[in-house]
């Protein structure tokens, strides 16, 4: 099923595919791939708990931390992972600078909120950092809405910064995407 989203597994963890990504479970063998992107600070700067220089420890424990997360993905792109996607609480993820401008993340982000909405879900919020235009863009195209805004410590720049609030409903998301 080339281009929609399925279930490859019964898992507590399921592998949704794309036409480009397979998004899984991250491994422990991830944990240099998870390295090479984060160690950037154009990556890193953008996200609340990631420190910077990111190290071979912070990855061990990410990894390890989110291997059993049922909405946590790795992002598998030519037999690497190129970053992370997931509804832990809210919806959030990152991508390594190599993969920015491809439509990659916007692919990611379909599949994994077409999931957690045919979990029956309702509605999910998230979040970008002001400055963060390529994560506006994204989380607009899957539909989201701002609600307001805040203040986040991002561990990488050591300040608060400022972040605007969204939410996205199931309606809003099925609506802009055609499911």
């Amino acid at each position: 099923m080339s281009g929609s989203p399925y279930w490859k597994t019964p898992m507590t963890q399921p592998i949704l595919t794309t036409n480009r990504l397979t998004l899984r479970a991250l491994r422990p063998e991830d944990a240099g791939d998870v390295v090479r992107a984060l160690n950037d600070f154009e990556v890193s700067k953008w996200l609340t708990p990631v420190p910077y220089p990111y190290s071979v420890h912070d990855a061990n424990w990410f990894t390890r931390r989110v291997a059993s997360k049922a909405f946590v993905f790795g992002l598998e792109f030519q037999g690497r992972i190129i970053g992370t996607i997931g509804c832990e609480g809210e919806f959030g993820y990152w991508l390594g600078r190599a993969s920015w401008g491809q439509g990659l993340m916007t692919e990611a982000a379909r599949a994994v909120l077409s999931a957690y909405f045919a979990k029956g879900h309702d509605q999910i919020e998230a979040g970008y950092f002001r400055e963060n235009a390529r994560s506006s863009q994204v989380l607009r195209k899957m539909g989201f809405v701002e609600t307001g805004q805040s203040r986040s410590f991002s561990l990488a720049q050591g300040q608060e910064v400022n972040r605007i609030d969204m939410i996205l409903t199931r309606e809003a998301f099925e609506a802009r995407n055609g499911n």
